[in-house]
């Protein structure tokens, strides 16, 4: 599935160009707005990608896990403190 949303984000892309060169001595608004109608799809279709690579990422476990502190293993405010000055040094 990525790799459909990646070739369609790149053949939109160049289809966007290709409007824009082959009418550019014409010129007009319908040129324009084919070539962002283009370029509109092939932004959706690379964001999709990115979107489905990072669910992968962390479906795999590819992305780093962060530590939390749960509430039982802190009981005061000192040592909380001394916790945070020790992560410090």
């Amino acid at each position: 599935m990525r790799m459909f949303f990646g070739a369609v984000g790149v053949l939109a892309w160049i289809a966007s160009l290709s409007v824009l060169w082959i009418f550019t001595e014409s010129g007009g608004a319908l040129t324009i707005i084919a070539a962002g109608v283009y370029a509109v799809v092939a932004m959706v279709a690379l964001g999709c990608e990115r979107i489905l690579k990072a669910l992968e990422d962390i479906r795999d476990g590819r992305i780093g896990r962060t530590e939390t502190m749960r509430p039982a293993e802190i009981s005061t405010e000192s040592e909380i403190e001394s916790k945070q000055q020790g992560a410090l040094v």
